[in-house]
């Protein structure tokens, strides 16, 4: 420590005495709290630093790079045993002057201190501290990299203050900066190369602010995040890198020497931590440095309030404010509270008392706990003590009286109501005692009432065990179980009924068995004579050597006039009704009554009284009578006894006493259940081979434990010819006592030791003893080799095993037999890696491992021919070559690399190499693309390259159309502008043609409105005439609207430039233009003509038609040809509509796919072109595969031309073919609209009836179909029938309607001629249109043929363009998989459609390839327009090709953007390269060495 610094010397204590305190004090003049802080310090001064590495053990020599300020020489020796030439970590912090500095030192770059190897120095300040900097001093230069650590509390993270270094990114990971905006986290550490310089080479310091640069050091004292920063407990400084002049590189000794770490001076900064709440830190008992606290804190930094001091919560001491700890308000009653958040945010105090005493609570303890109470404020609270089962509320009145529950009373309702027991939290409850069993009312505390002797339960409701039967006349309540004492438990039977023995005075009635009697009366009736005294009556029993006396109760008299007075006597047989205070039990009382042999009547009185016994009565039962009789039992027996009084005894039972009789107990018989015995006599039967009094030995030639109590106790000797045998007693075992010779054992049933065999046959059929047989695989001086009884081995050697060790065990393999020891059985050794564990170990005889699938090998560790990649638990995975573009298929057996053939890359060789195409058994050929005209050296799969604007051909190597080379040979240029006149001056032509046809249709449409005006047909009305006219309307206002927005699509159609590659081009376009529209103003004049042919027709034929008003037959027969002439305009309409969009969607479909395969081959050719040439000696391989790919692609080219052609063609013959379709049904729609018009007006012409129904019949004759023929003759027929009855009717009604009939029936029949004509026309007409019908079928399966070619084609363009998606998804390149996704399911998509389409028109055209002149061609081309429906919706959608396909251009040319940018970044990329390259050839030879 430096003499200089100020905070050194007497400013600081050192660290093992106490702080000194502070200027402030912690309160003022006046006594106020006041913020207060310990001095600041030098926390570091003289306390014990802890450093990882010092020089000096072993002792070393060092050097100065230049001589240090007093010194002599430039190298010194550092020595940890020599006072005067150590340099340990106690001068980091001890006092020395500028003049004789000291300084710690680590060991040199000798030693190893260099990156990455650290020196770390610790120091722990004993407490917390508030850290304000911290400051270094070297004695050498300052290292290039060293980082500050904290630790704010003991045993915590170390967290990093600050790091210096030049290199901050590459050392420490950090960006080099000091700079952080408001808001951001403070608690960061930064990284500065301020004091990385070697310079100075010695006294170079480093000081270190812990607040500078953090935004809210100016508000310190509300950052409780920069308060938690400054805090520390430990400081670690970690030097990490050596500043070096480069020289160490040679590794010379004494520069070597010369690079050694070395501080003379470590100073930190700071205050001992106390919150604001303390003037000094003092040491406690423990030694430890603590805050001397004040303002009522505590803890090591005063962090918190003193126990009772929590009124508001504890904060940090600030100059405006002290914030010390206040007391709780606990009225006197409590030293204890806690801090409540809610209370003090609903009253401003926080401190919540606890453990009030006096029985007092509240956050003050204000007033009396819950069930207490006191009569004023100065008493102290009293307990309530109202009980909580009787009262309604724990809590008294201010008298103490509690409220009760009723039922219940007392003071505190502590005891029930009289007739009720038990109080509870329901009240009390009352009595329930069964009358039958109680003796009186029920306690009132717990409710048990008092019961009879014989009696018992809660409610005296059940008899005792051994009792049964309770009533209310016995005294006893129940009346014991009899049983002949074999059993306590029964019940009432109910086989009997009650019995009455009445006296005829023959005493033996009432002797004998008289159980039944027991407890029931006996009745005597006695007769006083006038003026005689009643004697006193005693009843004495006799009976099974007992004897006894009952005394009746109180006698009852009656007295009849002029009768003597009768007396009853009633006597209870049963023990209660003795005569004496020593009562009889119950059992030996029933036992006198079993066998009751007297019955004397005691009376005692005077001499002179006389009395005469009249009636004896006593009560009994029987079986089977009524009423019932519940006093007899039902016993239930224990094990050993039967009967209804268990009086007998069970089978494999006996009298224990023999011939003992029913009360005599029941044991089980002694023969050890090996027979039976007598159950009286108990003598027994013995079987099983046993004998004796209790079968307890087994006969002669047996053996056993007869005792045990099973049939086969007793077991024939097991020995040869079943000799003796004998029982040892401690074991049981059978011993044999004579074995025959060479056999041993318990039983002879062994052989000798080194014998097998079966010599008893205990296994099988007998066999003698042999020798056992090991093929010299056991030890022959072992005992124990062989199972005496199988001959098996069981101690086999040389890894042998099996019956005779004649085989190896498992994991082993090899031949057991042979005779040298290392000869036999060798380990398997299985590759853990390539062998199946769930198999087993190897073959026993080749050794050959169970290997996994595709592994091979003896011991599997290696792939099979085709597979690679060995992995445990897996195997081996499939080459997977390309049959295709592999040589073979085999691979690397490592990275699955397959042999491909030129041209052909990829790991499986699947694709071909960049600048090269053609993919094919023979390799990839090299597309060869003209570097003049071409985008990219890159070509499609058809061999064509991406040619630059201007140029055309397979190799872009000639102009194209209207453009031509420039003299200096490096462009094609555009030809001059009469190529854009041509252009517009087609478009105007289009445009003007267009603009009459659809002036044609808004004529034709006034025509028809003028038309329905005539008729009177309004838009509500439903007859079919005018029905149609609104169809018809609705069909021309459609016609014209699609008129108008083609005009419009053509007015703001751009006409594109030629696709490259495309063999037509826009002249000939025009051309064809032109042609079609002289084509249609052909068509549109005769549409016009015959559309005046047909007004005129109708013209005529309306007089005629005017007659038919009331014609019903006429009205049929005209609805039928009215049906006839729309089919007909229908399918006429409708065949040309579908067939002109077929084929318009065939040619727009076809030239989509092209247009979509040239697009996704250019993307495909971009995103496969590396930047780096691919390497000279592929270049022969890719030309190859280009000629191939070339080939192919000229073959599809032409394929697709073709097929283009010749759609265009028939799509212009199909045109051609329906124009006079379209003239008949335009004549055909304007002849029917205004004769049915005519045909509405003529319902009142009725005269000419007659004439009309004979042209009719004419007519009738023209019609094209026999049975439509037919029916009209039976329709008129029976319309003539009832039209001549209302001709005179319909008269009156035809002269006022029209006046002149006669005139009107002329021309009515006059145009019925015409009518005639023409229906014989529109035959013609459709036998014409029938078999154009036929010729355009065979023209459309010509169409449907071609495009199911182009869709073969267009399938095989997917599946070129999928392997060309596989191939690009190995290639790292961004942005290109979805772009090709999309391309991909767009040409899915557009294959789908195409081929529901064609499956649509080949529907179609079989349908019409069956029809015949017969058959309705009306139903046909009406399934055929609903059918062919859909197709057009489908083209006429929103979304169709044209607009995927516009998708797909604006996709691919975000892709080239894309494409172009990462060009721009790989080209830096290789700049920087290059750049790098050019600096590490100018470094000198041994700076530094690269490849």
């Amino acid at each position: 420590m430096e003499e200089s610094q100020p905070l050194s010397g007497p400013l600081a204590l050192p660290g093992a005495q106490a702080a000194r305190g502070g200027m402030d004090a912690c309160y003022d003049g006046q006594g106020h709290p006041q913020r207060c802080l310990p001095v600041f310090e030098n926390a570091a001064f003289g306390r014990q630093v802890q450093v990882t590495n010092t020089c000096g053990s072993p002792p070393e020599d060092y050097c100065l790079q230049m001589g240090a300020p007093g010194d002599t020489k430039l190298c010194h020796r550092c020595d940890a045993r020599d006072p005067d030439h150590h340099h340990n970590a106690s001068y980091l912090t001890d006092f020395h002057s500028q003049e004789e500095s000291t300084w710690w030192q680590s060991q040199s770059m000798a030693f190893g201190v260099q990156y990455p190897n650290s020196v770390n120095i610790t120091l722990q300040l004993g407490k917390a501290y508030e850290i304000t900097y911290v400051r270094l001093k070297f004695h050498t230069s300052r290292p290039e990299s060293f980082a500050i650590y904290k630790r704010s509390q003991s045993g915590g993270p170390w967290v990093p203050y600050q790091y210096y270094s030049a290199s901050c990114e590459k050392t420490y990971g950090k960006h080099e900066g000091q700079y952080l905006r408001p808001g951001e986290d403070e608690r960061v550490a930064f990284c500065t190369d301020e004091f990385s310089d070697i310079s100075p080479l010695s006294g170079g310091n480093v000081a270190f602010s812990t607040l500078e640069g953090r935004p809210s050091a100016y508000s310190f004292d509300e950052s409780p995040i920069l308060q938690e920063w400054v805090t520390s407990t430990e400081l670690l400084i970690s030097l990490n890198r050596l500043n070096t002049f480069g020289d160490d590189i040679f590794k010379d000794p004494k520069v070597l020497q010369s690079y050694y770490y070395a501080i003379t001076d470590f100073s930190v900064g700071g205050r001992c931590k106390c919150n604001g709440h303390s003037s000094e830190c003092v040491l406690n008992e423990g030694g430890q440095l603590v805050c001397s606290c004040q303002h009522n804190t505590t803890g090591p930094d005063c962090e918190k309030c003193l126990p009772f001091y929590q009124d508001r919560p504890w904060a940090r001491g600030t100059a405006e404010a002290a914030n010390e700890c206040l007391p709780c308000n606990c009225s006197g009653l409590s030293e204890e509270c806690f801090y409540d958040w809610e209370l003090y945010r609903s009253t401003g105090h926080g401190g919540h008392c606890q453990n009030c005493r006096d029985h007092t609570s509240g956050p003050h303890c204000e007033h009396c706990q819950e069930n207490f109470y006191r009569w004023d404020q100065k008493q102290p609270c009293q307990p309530c003590d109202c009980h909580p089962a009787g009262s309604l509320s724990l809590q008294c009145d201010n008298s103490g009286t509690c409220e009760c529950k009723p039922s219940v009373t007392g003071w505190k309702c502590d005891r029930c109501l009289p007739g009720f027991h038990s109080l509870n939290e329901g009240g009390c409850r009352p009595c329930t005692c069964n009358v039958a069993g109680s003796l009186g009312t029920c306690d009132s505390r717990n409710g048990r009432c008092p019961c009879k002797s014989k009696v018992e339960g809660y409610l005296c409701d059940r008899c005792q065990p051994g009792t049964f039967n309770l009533k209310p006349q016995n005294p006893s309540g129940c009346t014991s179980c009899f049983c002949y004492g074999h059993s306590m438990v029964c019940a009432a039977s109910l086989h009997y009924g009650i019995h009455y023995i009445i006296s005829d005075f023959h005493q033996e009635k009432f002797l004998g068995d008289q159980r039944f009697s027991y407890g029931q009366p006996l009745s005597l009736t006695f007769q006083v004579p006038p003026g005689g005294s009643l004697p006193s009556i005693w009843l004495k029993l006799e009976g099974a050597g007992l004897a006894l006396t009952l005394k009746p109760s109180s006698p009852t008299g009656t007295q009849q006039p002029g009768q003597p007075e009768e007396y009853l006597f009633m006597f209870s047989l049963q023990e209660t009704s003795e005569d004496t205070e020593r009562l009889l039990p119950a059992f030996h009382f029933q036992r006198l009554l079993a066998n009751l042999t007297a019955l004397q009547i005691q009376v005692v009185g005077p001499r002179s009284s006389q009395v005469i016994l009249t009636k004896v009565q006593l009560t009994s039962a029987g079986p089977g009578l009524a009423p019932e009789a519940p006093w007899v039992e039902e016993c239930t027996c224990p094990r050993g006894y039967l009967g209804q009084f268990c009086e007998s005894c069970s089978p494999g039972y006996k009298r224990e006493t023999p011939l003992g009789g029913p009360y005599a107990s029941c044991v089980p018989c002694t023969c050890n259940q090996h027979g039976t015995c007598d159950p009286e006599t108990g003598i027994c039967q013995c079987l099983h081979q046993t004998e004796g009094p209790s079968c307890e030995r087994c006969t002669p030639g047996f053996y056993g434990n007869p005792f045990l109590g099973q049939p086969d106790d007793c077991k024939p000797c097991p020995c040869p010819g079943q000799s003796a045998c004998t029982t040892i007693p401690e074991s049981g075992e059978v011993v044999c006592t004579h074995c025959p010779k060479g056999q041993r054992g318990r039983l002879c049933e062994m052989c000798d030791d080194g014998f097998f065999g079966d010599p008893l046959g205990t296994s099988g059929p007998p066999q003698p003893c042999q020798r056992c047989q090991c093929n010299e695989n056991v030890d022959p001086n072992a005992v124990g080799n062989c199972d005496p009884t199988t001959g098996h081995c069981l101690r086999c050697l040389h890894n042998t095993t099996g019956a005779h060790c004649e085989q190896c065990q498992e994991g082993f393999y090899g031949s057991a037999l042979a005779p040298h020891p290392a000869d036999k059985c060798t380990p398997c050794s299985c590759d853990p890696k390539g062998s199946a564990r769930d198999q087993g170990a190897c073959d026993p005889q080749t050794g050959q491992c169970s290997c996994l699938p595709h592994v091979t090998g003896r011991d599997c560790s290696h792939c099979s021919p085709g597979f690679y990649d060995l992995q445990p638990e897996r195997g081996c995975q499939s080459c997977k070559c390309h049959p295709v573009g592999s040589q073979e298929n085999q691979c690397h057996p490592e990275t699955g690399q397959c042999p491909c053939l030129p041209g052909v890359g990829g790991v499986a060789c699947t694709r071909c190499q960049p600048n090269f195409f053609g993919f094919s058994a023979k390799g990839c050929r090299a597309c060869n693309c003209s570097p003049l005209g071409s985008v990219t050296t890159q070509c499609h799969e058809n061999s064509t390259c991406i040619c630059k604007p201007g140029f055309v051909g397979y190799k872009c190597d000639h102009c194209k159309e209207n453009f031509f080379l420039t003299a200096q040979g490096s462009q094609c240029q555009e030809c001059p502008i009469c190529f854009s006149l041509v252009k517009k001056e087609t478009r105007e032509a289009f445009l003007e043609q267009m603009e009459e046809l659809g002036s044609s249709m808004r004529a034709a449409r006034h025509q028809l409105k003028a038309a329905s005006k005539n008729v009177n047909c309004t838009r509500s009305s439903l007859e079919k005439s005018c029905i149609q006219l609104v169809d018809i309307e609705t069909l021309l206002q459609s016609t014209e609207l699609e008129i108008q927005q083609a005009s419009g699509v053509l007015t703001t159609m751009v006409i594109p430039q030629e696709v490259p590659n495309q063999l037509t081009n826009w002249s000939h376009l025009a051309t064809e233009s032109q042609t079609l529209v002289k084509s249609h103003t052909d068509i549109a004049t005769k549409i016009e003509a015959a559309a005046r042919r047909a007004l005129l027709a109708s013209n005529t034929s309306y007089t005629l038609l005017w007659s038919l008003v009331e014609g019903k037959e006429a009205q049929e027969i005209w609805h039928e040809l009215e049906d006839r002439y729309q089919e007909m305009q229908k399918a006429q309409e409708e065949l040309r509509t579908s067939t002109a969009q077929a084929t318009t969607e065939a040619k727009s479909v076809l030239a989509s796919v092209e247009r979509i395969s040239s697009e996704g081959a250019q993307h495909l050719v971009k995103l496969s072109t590396p930047e780096i040439l691919p390497p000279t000696h592929l270049t022969r391989d890719l030309d190859r595969k280009l000629q191939d790919v070339e080939k192919t692609l000229t073959a599809q080219e032409s394929m697709f031309t073709e097929a283009a052609q010749d759609l265009l063609a028939t799509s212009q013959e199909e045109l051609q073919k329906i124009q006079p379709f379209e003239q008949l049904r335009e004549g055909a729609k304007t002849a029917l609209t205004l004769a049915t018009s005519s045909k509405a007006k003529a319902r009142t012409t009725i005269s000419d009836s007659k004439n009309l129904l004979d042209n009719l019949e004419e007519m009738k004759k023209t019609f094209p179909q026999p049975k439509d023929q037919g029916a009209l003759r039976r329709k008129a027929r029976v319309i003539q029938d009832r039209l001549i009855g209302e001709t005179q009717k319909k008269t009156k009604q035809a002269e006022k309607m029209l006046g002149n009939a006669a005139s009107i029936s002329a021309t009515a029949k006059k145009k019925a001629k015409e009518a005639e004509l023409l229906a014989k026309e529109s035959t013609k007409n459709s036998k014409t249109l029938l078999r154009e019908s036929k010729q355009e079928y065979r023209q459309a399966s010509k169409l449907t043929n071609q495009a199911r070619g182009t869709l073969r084609d267009i399938s095989r363009q997917v599946m070129l363009s999928r392997e060309r998606r596989k191939e690009m998804e190995k290639v790292d390149w961004a942005g290109t998989g979805p772009g090709l996704s999309k391309v991909e399911r767009n040409i899915q998509e557009a294959r789908s459609s195409l081929e529901m389409d064609i499956k649509v028109l080949s529907v179609l055209l079989n349908r019409l390839g069956k029809l015949d002149t017969h058959q309705a061609l009306a139903s046909a081309l009406n399934e055929s327009e609903q059918e062919l429906e859909p197709l057009r919706q489908r083209l006429d959608r929103q979304g169709s090709l044209q607009e995927k396909l516009s998708l797909l251009q604006q996709e691919a040319e975000q892709q080239e953007l894309q494409i172009q940018d990462l060009d721009s970044d790989l080209k830096e990329i290789h700049a920087d390269k290059q750049n790098l390259e050019d600096i590490l050839r100018s470094l000198p030879e041994g700076c530094a060495s690269w490849q």
